[in-house]
């Protein structure tokens, strides 16, 4: 970024964000009510995030609260804002990955994140957006994803499957607000840019009501199904065996229903951006990523990025 203009209070950049400086930044931040935001945290393979949570059963929200909570602590002297709109960064653990690109696995899960009870579709401009920001943060224009998992709003696992009001509604939601989404990834996964395409938490009916939609409109059809085992001791065998007809691979994941609740996002923000912790500012996504070595078995990477509006 090219500096403009300097004065006592700060440096603004010729596209437009503005950085303050030191005790100057701070008082900004805390007293602007942001109605955007976007946060990257910084890579909790060395922040020490992940090594706080030493049992595979704690929930990912537990790590990215934390994560969230480091960056917010330590990051906002060099926080970027533009009008409304502010980015915070962990820029010490972020950055490119190092060596070729061949030698990584890049895994992505979307968390779409809406109010309870939302009938409003899911936002392609937001997957848009999530992909950019993945970019920036692995340093990799047009990047290829390898494994890409599409968590819905509110979704679990029911082992004992859906009863017929619930199969209406959720094919409703399938073609009202899911497909377009689903549209757009399979216009990835078709082109190369996605290696395998997933959902997370979708039992047998599930995904046989999105299997059915998206063939019907030449789609690609799901790949990958990540459920956790907490919600379930052991797998129906009707999903097991309906998955290998499919060729579907099953896994299993930590991860929380509600990653990041607006109540649990507005109380991390608050110590740090009261007066945009006073709005009804709440997430739209959480991205979390990964990469991983193939040849050394090995995670170097694994972050989160958030994105929030009013």
């Amino acid at each position: 970024m090219t500096a403009i203009a300097q004065g006592h209070n700060g440096v603004a950049h010729g596209n437009g964000y503005h950085e303050a400086n030191g005790e100057a930044q701070h008082s900004v931040v805390a007293s602007t009510a942001f109605s955007h935001l976007t946060l990257y945290t910084g890579n909790t393979m060395r922040t020490g995030t992940t090594g706080q949570l030493n049992t595979a059963l704690k929930k990912s929200n537990q790590e990215l609260v934390s994560a969230v909570q480091d960056t917010l602590q330590y990051s906002l002297e060099t926080a970027r804002f533009k009008g409304s709109s502010i980015t915070i960064t962990d820029e010490t653990s972020l950055g490119p990955l190092e060596g070729d690109r061949s030698q990584y696995e890049v895994t992505v899960k979307m968390f779409y994140l809406t109010a309870p009870g939302s009938t409003e579709p899911l936002s392609t401009e937001q997957l848009n957006v999530a992909i950019q920001d993945l970019e920036t943060a692995l340093g990799i224009s047009e990047i290829k994803i390898d494994h890409f998992v599409l968590s819905l709003p509110h979704q679990s696992f029911d082992e004992n499957g859906l009863d017929e009001t619930e199969v209406v509604s959720f094919s409703k939601s399938v073609q009202d607000s899911v497909l377009p989404v689903w549209a757009k990834l399979s216009e990835l996964r078709q082109s190369g840019r996605i290696g395998r395409l997933g959902v997370a938490e979708f039992g047998k009916q599930e995904l046989e009501i999105l299997k059915t939609a998206a063939d019907a409109q030449g789609l690609s059809v799901p790949e990958i199904n990540q459920v956790n085992l907490q919600d379930c001791c052991v797998l129906p065998k009707d999903l097991i065996n309906y998955s290998k007809e499919q060729k579907i691979e099953l896994l299993t994941h930590g991860d929380a229903t509600e990653i990041l609740p607006s109540a649990t996002f507005s109380s991390i923000l608050k110590p740090y951006l009261p007066a945009t912790a006073a709005t009804a500012l709440s997430p739209n996504f959480v991205l979390k990523y990964s990469a991983f070595i193939t040849s050394r078995g090995l995670i170097t990477k694994k972050g989160y990025i958030v994105d929030a509006s009013v």
